[in-house]
Parts: structure tokens; sequence; C-alpha cells
């Protein structure tokens, strides 16, 4: 159904990060810009749909979670090293495993 490979890297508590590499997902760049009173700043972020049937048993991804498009083979020790390859923090992420698509949806900034 969906063609997108992309990798998500799960933070720990004590901010270690295992990668998840994820085949058939579907992402989407959002862009777009917030007004405020000093003038005009970017505001892009995703949005991922990640079947079910497409992830390892026991995934789940959560806030504060980091994921980018294709196959990244990088093992961060940093949320530093996430952010300077241009992988995106994971804001909200939902599951949802009802209906005839069982899945994730993620978004991000």
């Amino acid at each position: 159904m969906f063609q997108q490979t992309i990798t998500v890297w799960n933070r720990s508590d004590d901010e270690a990060y295992t990668r998840v590499l994820i085949e058939g997902a579907y992402w989407e760049d959002n862009r777009g810009v917030q007004l405020r009173k000093t003038g005009v700043s970017p505001d892009n972020g995703i949005f991922v749909i990640i079947p079910m049937e497409n992830v390892p048993e026991g995934f789940a991804v959560r806030a504060q979670d980091y994921m980018m498009q294709g196959d990244v083979p990088l093992q961060p020790k940093s949320a530093k090293e996430l952010l300077a390859v241009g992988a995106v923090m994971v804001s909200a992420a939902d599951r949802l495993d009802f209906g005839g698509l069982p899945h994730w949806e993620v978004t991000g900034k």
C-alpha cells in the first residue's frame, strides 16, 4: 500500500536511542508559516502513517522519538547527532488499532 521506508529512533528514559527500520510507510512533508507580531516564522512539519502490519511486535512510537525518511544507518548517542543529519522530532503519536487499517499516525517538527 505505502512505498516509503523510514527510520525511527526510539528514545529510552536514559536518553539512549534504538534504531527501527520500517518499510511500507507514508511520509508527508508539510510546509507553512506562522504569523507573529514580530513577523513570519517557518512552521514546517511531517505527517506519517505507519501500518501496524509493517512494524516489529512491541513497536511503539512516542513524543521525543526521532524519525527520518529512508534507511539511515546512524546509531546516535544524542539528539544533537540526530538533528545534525536532519531527523525530525516526534511531537505526537496516536495508535489507531481499529478498523480496516490499524496504524500509527505520527506528527513532528
